[in-house]
């Protein structure tokens, strides 16, 4: 199955795009997805902890079960204060 990942801000720098399809697996995960992009763009700060994975524009766990055709981003999260 083939999905696509958005990249934004910083990553679209580091990754020199702004999306990217894949194939996958069928029954791959979010977190299959992370771990692909860890190891494809070692410069991309991609951490369970530190990013807000979402699917089809929805937050979602790194648990998903994905589908074909779905569009799966990773958003840093945003602090302030």
């Amino acid at each position: 199955m083939v999905i696509s990942i958005d990249f934004c801000g910083t990553q679209r720098s580091i990754t020199r795009t702004d999306k990217i399809d894949i194939s996958l697996f069928n029954r791959a995960r979010v977190a299959d997805v992370l771990n692909l992009l860890r190891n494809m763009y070692p410069d991309l700060s991609l951490n369970e902890k530190t990013v807000t994975a979402t699917v089809n524009l929805e937050i979602s766990s790194m648990d998903r079960v994905l589908e074909a055709n779905d569009k799966v981003s990773f958003l840093p999260h945003i602090g302030g204060g």
